[in-house]
């Protein structure tokens, strides 16, 4: 008796050891589901969907001074026109050093690439939108917490136009 007592126990043990797993594993795709997605290579070869330059002097503060260029992938070019981005779509603002010379304006180095990845059933709380900040040429490190909150703040102020400022040129 002492056996079989000794035996259920075991099972009953292994049960709930595998229920822990179990959730465990859960767990963690959940929070896998949650990581930055990888920086977008090769974004410069997607659509030009606009560019700009803002210089010194003006109103906008010195953190966007620079080259603007923002590239969308093929879906989010579709979505342009209408304002209604499919999931899938991707846009990146990339912002460079402009460096003025002999009256001309040059690219410098690269300040930042900012990416917006549409998924309306993982990102339901910023309106469908993960929003991503990489510093310099860093590839690796998202910059933003909490799938770019802060940046959905300002966003919802484009509701009309499926959350994105720029306009397809």
């Amino acid at each position: 008796m002492a056996t079989l007592n000794l035996y259920c126990g075991a099972r009953k043990f292994r049960r709930i050891a595998w229920a822990g797993f179990s959730l465990a594993a859960l767990t963690c795709s959940a929070l896998c589901a949650s990581e930055p997605v990888q920086y977008p290579r090769n974004f410069r070869n997607w659509i030009l969907a606009g560019t700009g330059v803002i210089m010194p002097g003006g109103p906008i503060p010195e953190s966007e001074h620079g080259i603007h260029r923002i590239f969308a992938n093929q879906k989010a070019a579709d979505g342009y026109a209408s304002g209604d981005f499919a999931d899938g779509s991707i846009i990146v603002y990339e912002l460079r050093h402009a460096q003025e010379k002999s009256g001309m304006i040059f690219e410098g180095e690269r300040r930042r690439v900012d990416v917006m990845i549409k998924d309306s059933r993982l990102y339901k709380s910023t309106g469908g939108w993960r929003f991503e900040r990489f510093w310099g040429n860093d590839e690796t490190q998202d910059a933003l917490n909490g799938s770019g909150t802060a940046c959905f703040q300002c966003h919802s102020k484009a509701d009309t136009h499926g959350l994105v400022f720029s306009q397809m040129r």
